[in-house]
């Protein structure tokens, strides 16, 4: 009987642990500006930084992957980024 019942604690403690949200990543600075075009089937994005320093950010988006975290310097121009439907800007976090 004791066993059965430190296995079930076990098993509850384990799916604890399965369904433990994602930490939130921080938004990234408002100095990273961007410029989104998602009138159609494929959305591009802009991406300048501003900032008086480099900055890691990556494009956070719903309904997919986020695309991968990127390292950008101030005044070198801008990343350019596309996905398409159904994914979805969600907002810019830095990494």
């Amino acid at each position: 009987m004791r066993t059965r019942t430190i296995i079930a604690a076990g098993v509850f403690a384990a799916a604890a642990i399965a369904v433990s949200p994602v930490p939130a990543q921080a938004a990234a600075p408002s100095c990273l500006t961007y410029e989104l075009d998602d009138d159609g089937g494929k959305d591009e994005l802009w991406v300048w930084n501003t900032c008086e320093g480099a900055q890691s950010y990556k494009v956070r988006l719903a309904n997919g992957q986020d695309l991968p975290c990127k390292y950008k310097k101030p005044g070198s121009g801008y990343d350019k980024w596309w996905w398409n439907w159904p994914r979805r800007f969600d907002g810019l976090v830095s990494c």
